[in-house]
């Protein structure tokens, strides 16, 4: 069996020669998946570029002439610290996300991994089926009711919907477009469920993808867009938010 954590050591180059061939031969049947993989390298490689050199600078002087006002012990506190931080910005490889949580960031980057991947799909981007009968099919995968919020007063249109993958449950990927073709899409991840609900968040990407985001004790939602502006994507946010948190 091939799971999430297999692709991501696979696009990490950390699986030995015969997990890499299985998964291999597994993309190779899967050429959504194989899409999906793919996005994971191109946001890695971006990353690597924009924090390797980070790794490379000097620790801060203030830092350092602070530690040796004090003792020697905390100069290598700091120093530790500078690293953890620059080691803990290129972990996070995937997208340049800028929120609290590590729960919202990996729902976050799932989100915009998969507006991503499906988006540009011109046959074939969601299960375009009736929305009742779509709608209906996820809500039965996810075990909860899954509803298309009305965006029609943002000038978008329900085109349909698709299952997505998850660590411990599946999720779902709802989309919109607009008749100039732009799209959005919402994200459903009730395995980010949790008590502490978060609000109306932002996050954003170097590649384009702008996301609003929020966490309540049923699901994890999050509305992504490489076309919208981030006023104009925060006003589809409010639509969203004020209809499934009714």
């Amino acid at each position: 069996m091939i799971t999430e954590h297999d692709l991501h050591a696979y696009v990490d180059g950390c699986l030995n020669e015969e997990r890499r061939a299985a998964v291999e031969q597994w993309l190779a049947a899967r050429p959504a998946d194989a899409a999906r993989v793919a996005a994971y390298r191109q946001l890695g490689e971006q990353w690597r570029a924009a924090y390797a050199p980070v790794l490379q600078e000097p620790v801060p002087q203030e830092l350092v002439l602070a530690a040796r006002r004090k003792r020697r012990p905390l100069a290598r506190l700091a120093a530790a610290s500078v690293l953890a931080v620059a080691l803990g910005a290129l972990a996070m490889w995937q997208l340049p996300l800028y929120f609290d949580g590590e729960a919202a960031t990996e729902m976050v980057r799932r989100a915009a991994v998969a507006h991503a991947v499906y988006t540009p799909e011109v046959r074939h981007p969601v299960e375009a089926q009736a929305e009742t009968s779509v709608l209906a099919w996820l809500s039965e995968r996810l075990d909860m009711k899954v509803q298309a919020p009305d965006l029609e007063a943002a000038g978008l249109s329900f085109i349909g919907g698709r299952l997505l993958p998850g660590e411990r449950q599946a999720a779902a990927l709802l989309m919109y477009e607009a008749q100039n073709g732009r799209r959005l899409t919402l994200y459903w991840g009730p395995e980010f469920r949790s008590r502490k609900e978060t609000g109306l968040r932002f996050a954003r990407s170097d590649n384009g993808t702008r996301v609003y985001y929020w966490i309540d004790d049923e699901c994890g939602y999050a509305i992504a867009s490489a076309d919208l502006a981030r006023n104009e994507l925060l006003r589809v946010a409010l639509l969203v938010y004020g209809q499934l948190e009714k």
